[in-house]
């Protein structure tokens, strides 16, 4: 049995339905029913069943506001991990691109030094190192550019899809370069690395995203052509939005690690957001 933090968002959400599809009894935390940064809370309900792992699906994703509220951003993304950790329970962390600063021209591997460019990044950063110095075992999965095409959830596809039926034309930055990743598919990868027996060994880190890269424009635009919608998608820079964090310009994540240990690879991201079908290798 696994428990599930974060069982609201699109991540938990997608982890909940893939695990109990396939016979894995799941308890699904959302925020009503933990709070991840009680210790004592977590203790009460952690500490009440035999669980294989806790996948820790929660976490403070406002970029530009965490530059104003960090002590936030901080107790959500560095602190929670840490208290899920203590534990004694192997831990699978979600990540992001945004520990880097997007200066490489190459896909960044596990192993690269981050550099994170804002306080949302830093924080996420601060929560690796708290679980890669705890001593816990577990692993972190590092994703870029989070997505669920399904009703209800809060992401870059669902906006550009909103936008694109609401006006004639959507302006979308093209020099910003990342891997888009369907919630679906990293749910599966993330049991897959269970079934790996990933999370029994010391603390270790992997990325998980789509397959090869594009600019959020280029996204944009292959979301507005799946959807079958006529919207017209023009290329701005980044300086045409201006926001109060750094993003990283290019930040696509190298899944070389991943493939050795599970034996499988992502698809591509186009693949994914076009498909009606599930990536499923299990």
């Amino acid at each position: 049995m696994i428990a599930v933090t974060g069982a609201g968002g699109q991540l938990g959400q997608a982890l909940v339905r893939r695990a109990s599809g396939l016979g894995i009894g799941v308890l699904a935390l959302g925020r009503a029913q933990l709070d991840v940064t009680d210790p004592a809370r977590i203790s009460q309900v952690l500490g009440a069943g035999r669980f294989e792992a806790v996948v820790n699906c929660a976490a403070y994703n406002a970029v530009d506001r965490a530059e104003d509220c960090p002590g936030e951003a901080f107790a959500v993304n560095a602190y929670a991990p840490w208290l899920l950790a203590q534990q004694g329970i192997p831990l699978v962390h979600v990540s992001t691109d945004y520990v880097f600063d997007g200066a490489s021209e190459r896909p960044y591997e596990a192993t690269d030094a981050p550099r994170p460019l804002s306080v949302y990044g830093l924080s996420k950063r601060s929560g690796e190192e708290a679980l890669l110095e705890s001593g816990a075992r577990g692993v972190i999965v590092r994703t870029a550019w989070l997505y669920s095409k399904r009703e209800g959830t809060r992401n870059f596809f669902q906006t550009i899809r909103r936008l694109a039926r609401e006006r004639p034309e959507i302006s979308v930055v093209d020099d910003q370069v990342g891997s888009p990743t369907l919630a679906d598919d990293l749910a599966e990868a993330i049991l897959l690395l269970l079934r790996a027996g990933a999370h029994r060994r010391p603390m270790s880190l992997f990325h998980f995203a789509g397959k090869g890269s594009c600019s959020r424009f280029e996204f944009a635009r292959a979301i507005v052509r799946s959807e079958g919608l006529a919207c017209r998608v023009r290329p701005v820079p980044t300086g045409a939005f201006p926001a109060r964090a750094r993003r990283p310009a290019h930040a696509v994540l190298s899944c070389s690690r991943f493939e050795r240990a599970c034996g499988a690879a992502p698809r591509g991201w186009l693949e994914a957001l076009e498909s009606r079908e599930a990536w499923e290798v299990l």
